[in-house]
């Protein structure tokens, strides 16, 4: 009789793993099939409705893996893009922004490392997200980018003291990235601080020209990085003819000279033509 029940126990152990193993394996099916669903039509994302598509299923797919990297800085990605480029009211864009650097946060913390760094080493609550990212491997650098990214445009025209108490954070981030990568992204960290420091009080405006400089010297041909340049460097010296060299320079090239950003530089396009259209209200 025992021994009858150790073997019905026996079954039943067998038969509730197999339904987990069943489980996990169909919740990373579904979870693959949304992310590939996802990557279907952030590549079509020079039509608005697939860009936004591809949030939709980046989002369900995230639902059920927090701990994906590249499925978070995906998201994370995609969110900004449609911040950036697709939404025209700014409470609606503030609020893209800022889902898209939780999303990005949210993957950092769940990743390996972070759950590792916190389990190993020693600090104060408010300090231990800033030192994991000190030491954060290439492997987080996706995350750590949109992060930044996101924070940082969400910031960028808030009242000055948001951006002095947040300029920490942000600066920690981005030269960690530099550190892994420093081209990342077509420029990416020097495109960052150049946009950063035009808009910092206290920063010497020489900084955000070196960094807009440099980006551009690795990269020119990411629109983008000349279109921060005119709205926020140019404006803020009040150099309307530099202003405009800029923005023209941008309108009359061909966006498919960078393939892979061929939709961003489509709609840095349409952002150049916009400001082009304000030069005069921009520099009055």
């Amino acid at each position: 009789m025992k021994s009858l029940h150790i073997t019905t126990l026996f079954v039943i152990l067998l038969m509730n793993c197999s339904y987990l193993t069943t489980k996990s394996n169909s919740n990373k099916m579904n979870i693959d099939s949304l992310i590939n669903q996802g990557n279907a039509y952030w590549g079509k994302r020079a039509n608005p409705k697939s860009a936004k598509l591809a949030v939709l299923f980046y989002e369900k797919a995230f639902e059920l893996n927090h701990a994906n990297l590249n499925l978070a800085a995906s998201l994370s990605e995609a969110y900004y893009f449609q911040a950036n480029y697709l939404e025209s009211d700014l409470s609606k864009r503030d609020t893209l922004y800022l889902k898209g650097a939780k999303s990005a946060k949210t993957g950092f913390e769940n990743s390996t490392f972070y759950q590792y760094f916190i389990d190993t080493t020693e600090f104060e609550s408010n300090k231990i997200t800033l030192e994991a990212i000190k030491k954060a491997p290439i492997e987080t650098i996706g995350v750590l980018f949109w992060w930044v990214n996101n924070q940082g445009r969400y910031l960028i025209n808030k009242p000055v003291i948001e951006r002095i108490s947040s300029r920490e954070a942000l600066e920690v981030t981005m030269l960690r990235i530099s550190t892994l990568d420093e081209d990342y992204y077509y420029g990416g960290p020097t495109r960052f601080f150049g946009m950063f420091y035009s808009r910092l009080p206290g920063v010497p405006l020489d900084r955000a020209k070196l960094n807009f400089d440099q980006s551009l010297l690795d990269n020119p041909n990411f629109f983008g990085t000349k279109v921060l340049r005119a709205r926020y460097y140019h404006t803020k010296l009040g150099n309307r003819e530099l202003f405009e060299e800029d923005l023209k320079t941008i309108i009359d090239s061909d966006p498919s000279l960078l393939p892979d950003a061929m939709p961003e530089n489509l709609f840095e396009q349409e952002k150049a033509k916009v400001l082009l259209n304000n030069v005069t209200i921009l520099f009055e």
